[in-house]
């Protein structure tokens, strides 16, 4: 009998192992042999972790790969997520796999999804991580399905005609089932399981933003709190040329790319203050989300992002009857909280 265990313990962790390696693109996994080994386990390791929202890009794309968003609304990942020693991370990384492989199933997905995962209600970039459908599959026969979870998915797609439209879907989706025995397992997956090399500059060096040039510009002609960043998400400042304009009920910092220039391609961001303005977020357009966010020094804000010829990321909170904005072009959620941040912090000009 105790041979009998050790033996499926040790043909388990050989296909554990040869799944890592079928990550790196070293051999591959037959999945009906790991299907006649491993039996479905009843006892999960894991509970439905909260999730702010998951959100489905659904456009056809030149290599078939779609793009999915998954935002959690937890600031430290690394937290345990049961008494079993699964951290929030580990439940994460398993909700996306079990997406994946349910969505591949259902549209017979050919390639896989890229996730964007973020954390603080977005503030935080976690990552990005590619699952194919052939490692979704893999994973899925490895570990087992389990108990499933109603899981609400907002899918962005275009119509017939062109327009944009979103739909809130709700789905039953299976559980991998990361059983007590297999908790080890999955950790140690999960850890050969890197987020993909981001190549889109996100990570590009900030620049000092010239606030006190600025400040003097505006100072004087408004009768409202100026506050100003001291960075920008941008590597190189003398890019940009600034725009001023001031009243005494506000002012705005138009930002170009380009000496001159303001047309819509040069077009960078905006920091602006609206005195007796309400919050904005445009929560009629289909392509638009907005979410409530923590600020710094526990402020609270809201995020959305307006799209039309381009995307546009807004972060907009109120202090003292006025509404304060800052927005970028293309700009990803972490990158305008950045900017808001460091314009709280610096405090009051």
């Amino acid at each position: 009998m105790m041979r009998g265990r050790w033996l499926f313990g040790a043909i388990f962790a050989g296909v554990v192992t040869a799944l890592a390696i079928l990550f790196v693109g070293v051999a591959p996994v037959g999945a009906g042999f790991a299907k006649a080994l491993l039996t479905p386990n009843s006892v999960l390791a894991r509970t439905e972790a909260p999730v702010t929202e998951i959100r489905w890009f659904n456009y056809t794309s030149k290599d078939n790969w779609q793009s999915l968003q998954f935002i959690v609304p937890d600031r430290h990942t690394a937290k345990s997520a049961d008494s079993r020693k699964l951290r929030l991370y580990d439940v994460h990384i398993a909700k996306m796999f079990e997406i994946s492989r349910f969505l591949c199933d259902r549209d017979r997905t050919s390639a896989g999804y890229n996730w964007s995962y973020e954390a603080e209600n977005g503030n935080i970039e976690m990552g990005r991580f590619k699952i194919s459908c052939n490692l979704a599959r893999e994973i899925a026969t490895a570990y087992g399905l389990g108990k499933p979870e109603i899981t609400v998915i907002r899918r962005n797609f275009d119509l017939k005609n062109g327009r944009p439209s979103v739909a809130v879907e709700k789905s039953s989706i299976p559980t991998l089932n990361i059983a007590k025995n297999r908790v080890v397992q999955w950790r140690d997956f999960v850890q050969k399981f890197p987020p993909i090399p981001d190549k889109s500059g996100a990570n590009q060096a900030n620049s000092r933003f010239p606030a006190s040039n600025i400040f003097r510009q505006i100072k004087g002609k408004t009768r409202v709190p100026v506050f100003l960043p001291n960075i920008l998400p941008l590597s190189d400042i003398q890019e940009l040329d600034f725009d001023v304009q001031a009243g005494s009920h506000g002012y705005i910092v138009g930002m170009y790319l380009g000496k001159g220039c303001r047309a819509g391609a040069c077009y960078f961001g905006t920091i602006e203050a609206k005195k007796n303005e309400p919050f904005s977020p445009p929560s009629q357009l289909p392509r638009d989300s907005y979410r409530s966010i923590e600020l710094a020094g526990g402020i609270r804000g809201i995020y959305f992002n307006n799209c039309g010829a381009y995307c546009t990321a807004f972060v907009e909170w109120q202090r003292l009857g006025v509404l304060y904005r800052v927005t970028k072009k293309n700009g990803r959620q972490s990158e305008v909280v950045a900017i808001v941040n460091s314009a709280l912090q610096a405090g009051q000009r």
